[in-house]
């Protein structure tokens, strides 16, 4: 069985535009954050949708584990999370979608 571990999870607002999704990012503004205790990748990715889905706009989770080393497979079930997008609005529901390649 997987080791628990803490994780940090932040939503940032996003949309597609065309091919794109486009991401915002301000220093100064606060974001949705949750912090969550997770065994494996499949649990992780799972608690990061619910709370995606929880917020209800467009957005990208981003992820950062708070131990001292990341567990294997960490980057890979992380790096592209996004979720409730529409072309040129904030709500889907339609659900998790991938970035474009």
């Amino acid at each position: 069985m997987a080791q628990s571990r803490d994780y940090l999870i932040k939503l940032y607002p996003a949309h597609k535009d065309g091919g794109f999704v486009v991401t915002k990012f301000c220093i100064t503004k606060t974001y949705p954050q949750k912090q969550v205790q997770a065994a494996g990748m499949d649990d992780l990715v799972e608690q990061i949708t619910g709370y995606a889905m929880e917020y209800g706009e467009g957005c990208q989770a981003s992820v950062r584990c708070l131990a001292k080393r990341n567990p294997p497979g960490f980057k890979k079930a992380t790096e592209d999370l996004y979720f409730n997008l529409t072309e040129g609005s904030i709500i889907d529901d339609v659900g998790a979608a991938p970035a474009p390649s």
